[in-house]
This record gives C-alpha cells, structure tokens and sequence, in this order.
C-alpha cells in the first residue's frame, strides 16, 4: 500500500473532483453554480481554520477535543465585549485572540509539564467552555453590530480581489522557483525544468480559476434587485432623519459594492498560508514533526518537548478565538450552543486531509482540503434534502475510510 503514502494528496483532490461531478450530476447543475461554490468555500471557512490549528496539535501525537466548545466560548465573549461592555471591536478582538492564546497555552501546560492525557484534559474543557458560555449568556442569545458581521459575511471588491489574486500569484511563483533552486544547490531532488513549469502552471490556473469564480459572483450579486427607499427632497423632515439617511446608504452600498472574495475564505486563506510555512520554513515548525514522529529520538536531540506542545496548543486556541470571531459574525449573534459539534469535524478534516493520529505527519493543504471535501458532502446532500441523520452517517463512513487509508499507509514498507 504503498502508493496510498505517496500519492494520498492527489488521491484527495481526485476525490473532491469526483464529489463535485457526482453533486452536480444529481442536483441538475446547482452544485457547481458559482454562488453555490463561493457559499461552500464560505461554510468550509471556519472548519478549515479550527483545522489549520488542529493539525499542529495532531502532528505533534495529541489532540484537541474542546475547539468547538472553545469557539463558542470565544465567539461568546467577543459578543458580550462587543455589545454588554461597549469596548472598540479592534480591542474586542485583541482581547479575544489573547484568551484564546492563554486557554490553548493553559491546556497545553497541563498537558506537557502535568502529564495529564491530551484527551482527558480536552474533553474536560469541552465541558468546562460549553457550561461557562452557558452561565454568561443565560440561555440567551446576543446579537451583534454591522461591523462585527462584516467578518463573516464581508466581501472584498473585485479591484480588491484582484490585486490580492495577482499579489499571491507573484509570491507563489517566487517561493516556488526559491524551493526549486534551493533544493538543487544543496543536492536535494527537485525534479526538472518542465516539473518546476508545472507547478508554476497548476498554480496559475488554481488562482486564475479562484479569481473568475470570485469575479463571476460580484457580478452576479450586483445585478440582484436592491430594495430601495423612495426618495425624497431636501426640504423635507424625513430626508434628515437618521432611519432614513441610514436606509439610502445601505442601499448604494448594495449597489455599487461588488461582492467578491468573502472575507472569512480571506482569514482562511492567511491563516493556513502563515501556518503552513512556520510548520515547513522555521526550525520550530520542523521540530513538530520531529516530536510526533518520534518523541525519544527528539528529546535526545535536544528537542525540549514541553515548550513545543505549550506552543501547539496555544496556536490552536488563537485559531478557535479566530474562528469564534467569525462564526458570530456569520450568525450576526453569539448562542450558548453555537458551534457544537465543530471540534469532530475540524479532527475528521485533518483526518481525511492525510494528518496521522499517531503524529509525525499532517499538512495544513491537506487539513484544507479534509475541511473543503467535508462542506463538500454537506453541501451536497443539503441541496437534495437528505434527512440530517443520513448525512451523519455517510459522513462517518468517510472518516473511518479515511483513518483505514491512513493505517495502511504507515504500515506500508518504505
């Protein structure tokens, strides 16, 4: 089963291209419509984050079971800050990326310097976050301002869209052919010319692609009808008044702003892009891998192992507060229950984007995909109304398929 190990990432993206047809075969085309793709990358956002920082704790031999719980506890105390104590939404969110940071860091002290198991000590704070958001909020829900919502459902323009498109364009090019020279000066193997021109090229079409998704969409939404108000002069009373200045400026904003990237695949995208290369490029992020692989050959390396997984856990608990932040702004409120159930599926996207159980290995491209592939299923049968319960249990095949995959890949002979 060797094969299964090399070839698992283009055997995940077959996989989600053979999802795409089937859905699009049986919903007669609305599967892969253009609102209904930028809708699934929206869905798959917030999953994709809670696995960016899951993989990371993955990598290293553990797991996080309280990300669900920690994202509604997160997104919870962001609303209250927002709306109950009246802060500024910029300090609102550095106070709520700094509480996600000292809860992951909290767990992972207990973790690596008391010793306790990664799964008792998580599932206690999956408890532990669920009850306290349900103390705070009392049952009720608190909903939040416009500017609050604008990080899970803004858009960038297409002006926007476009520079950031071309900006990454350049980097990954740039990146690409610095990996491809740097891995030939030190003797590494790096492939051929024509490997190095297709990988530049896969690159281009996937952000040419994103882009005239993205654009496609502005278009389309910005030809929806607009419910306006009817004008009235200067001289009257009503044209002063703030209801209605407010209705007039909603409505040209709806208008004349195109909406194109969503601003939550935007926090996605930087996020994994960031955590991606702190896991490859930096001596700490290879140190992980190092951890998970092989825990004794680390320690006598002179790996200090306990610092690393405090580090692991408090990336992730910054991802949950992310998350959070998001998540209520989708919503535009914060509930005691938001989120639940979200931690099994930002593990089963690791799971299926080719992250071991057992350590050592994971990516977060792969983490990305898991999260994509599984929107992908849920979208689907969303779109032809398939009872919820059946959906739970295909989805639960998927992942016991997908650990099986992951079993026999390790047990294949190198």
């Amino acid at each position: 089963m060797k094969i299964l190990r090399t070839y698992r990432p283009l055997m995940m993206w077959m996989a989600l291209l053979l999802i795409g047809l089937i859905f699009q075969v049986l919903t007669g085309g609305l599967f892969l419509s253009p609102d209904n793709l930028v809708n699934l990358m929206k869905q798959s956002a917030i999953v994709g984050i809670l696995a960016s920082g899951m993989v990371l704790v993955m990598v290293c031999g553990h797991i996080d079971l309280s990300v669900g719980s920690m994202l509604g506890l997160l997104g919870g105390f962001a609303a209250i800050l927002t709306v109950q104590a009246g802060l500024p939404l910029p300090l609102v969110i550095v106070a709520t990326l700094l509480a996600g940071l000292f809860i992951g860091a909290l767990q992972g002290v207990l973790v690596a310097y008391f010793r306790i198991p990664a799964f008792i000590v998580t599932l206690g704070g999956l408890l532990i976050f669920r009850g306290l958001i349900s103390a705070w909020m009392k049952g009720a829900t608190i909903p939040v301002a416009g500017d609050f919502r604008f990080f899970g459902n803004g858009f960038l323009n297409i002006w926007q869209s476009w520079l950031l498109g071309l900006w990454s364009l350049g980097a990954g090019v740039f990146f690409i052919i610095k990996s491809w020279r740097d891995r030939k000066k030190y003797g590494m193997p790096a492939g051929n010319r024509a490997a190095l021109a297709g990988r530049i090229m896969l690159l281009l079409v996937g952000v040419a692609g994103l882009l005239a998704l993205f654009t496609h969409h502005a278009f389309s939404a910005s030809q929806k009808a607009v419910s306006t108000p009817i004008r009235v002069p200067e001289s009257s009373p009503l044209y002063h008044s703030g209801a209605y200045q407010a209705a007039m400026h909603q409505a040209a904003s709806s208008l004349v702003t195109a909406q194109a990237l969503p601003m939550p695949v935007l926090v996605m995208g930087v996020l994994a892009l960031l955590i991606g290369l702190f896991s490859t490029r930096m001596v700490t992020g290879r140190r992980l891998f190092a951890i998970g692989g092989n825990p004794d050959a680390a320690w006598l390396s002179g790996i200090f192992i306990p610092r690393h997984i405090v580090l692991v856990f408090a990336l992730c608990g910054s991802m949950a507060a992310v998350a959070g932040i998001i998540f209520t702004g989708r919503l535009g409120s914060a509930a005691p229950d938001a989120a639940r159930g979200y931690e099994l599926y930002a593990i089963a996207a690791c799971v299926i984007g080719g992250t071991s159980l057992r350590g050592g290995r994971g990516t977060v491209t792969g983490a990305l995909t898991g999260a994509l592939i599984m929107a992908s299923l849920d979208n689907g049968m969303s779109l032809l109304n398939v009872d919820p319960f059946y959906q739970d249990i295909f989805k639960g095949a998927v992942l016991v398929a997908a650990v099986y995959l992951d079993v026999r890949g390790r047990s294949a002979p190198r």
